[in-house]
């Protein structure tokens, strides 16, 4: 814990790393042991990044199969609750993840996320506890067009449902798919469909000037394909 906090502080880098949970972790299961794990298995997570002082821990939220949404969408709200109250006072923060919408995934949209956390839970300022990480390419899959008016919308949507006109961690991936195809499917920034256009605007949109990104791409032998992703995202930031 130690070495890893000294790193991160070394890094300039502190307080801006994040973690994410296990992707077989579904707190909307109908399945109670399987939700049940799910949920230890996060107040794990939440209390060791609190240890290591990470940002936050990033969740898919879950998947409702072939079941009712209504239902599924109750059983991970309960769970998020419970996962939250047990990791205590220094776990670090919960980020629920919007998904394509494939299948039975819940959470498509920033309204859809907000359904699965009490309100309480993400109260904006030192009380929330659960905030958003969202995805360009699962927004793109999802059918919000970022290279119209896509972005306005996840912005008017999230101060609508959570008070704030931008997530808390942005995961920057470009993507092969169609608009609302509801897949999946990562490429480096400028090397898919949102190109870079998409990416020029966003980084030099002053809203989301504080905005962390991650992205999630194919490192590629020795780092090549990530250092070039961000150095081409560093001259689009700049230019």
């Amino acid at each position: 814990m130690a070495r890893f906090r000294l790193a991160a502080q070394e890094a300039g880098l502190a307080g801006a790393c994040f973690a994410h949970a296990p992707y077989l972790l579904n707190l909307a299961s109908e399945d109670e042991a399987l939700r049940t794990r799910s949920t230890a298995v996060l107040v794990e997570e939440l209390q060791r990044a609190g240890r290591l002082g990470l940002a936050g821990v990033v969740l898919h939220p879950g998947s409702a199969g072939n079941g009712s949404r209504a239902e599924a969408e109750a059983r991970c709200r309960a769970a998020i609750t419970e996962a939250v109250e047990h990791a205590g006072t220094g776990a670090a923060k919960l980020l629920v993840e919007g998904t394509a919408g494939a299948g039975g995934q819940l959470g498509r949209t920033p309204a859809e996320l907000a359904h699965l956390v009490e309100p309480r839970l993400r109260k904006v300022g030192r009380h929330e506890k659960v905030g958003t990480c969202l995805d360009s390419a699962h927004l793109w899959g999802a059918g919000y067009d970022l290279l119209g008016d896509g972005w306005e919308r996840v912005v008017d949507e999230l101060a609508e449902h959570w008070g704030r006109e931008i997530p808390n961690l942005l995961h920057g991936n470009d993507t092969q798919v169609e608009l609302g195809s509801r897949r999946d499917r990562h490429a480096p920034p400028g090397e898919g469909r949102l190109g870079e256009r998409f990416f020029r605007t966003l980084l030099v949109d002053s809203r989301c000037a504080s905005l962390p990104i991650v992205m999630e791409i194919p490192p590629g032998e020795d780092n090549e394909v990530v250092r070039t992703s961000l150095a081409r995202l560093r001259s689009w930031a700049s230019g």
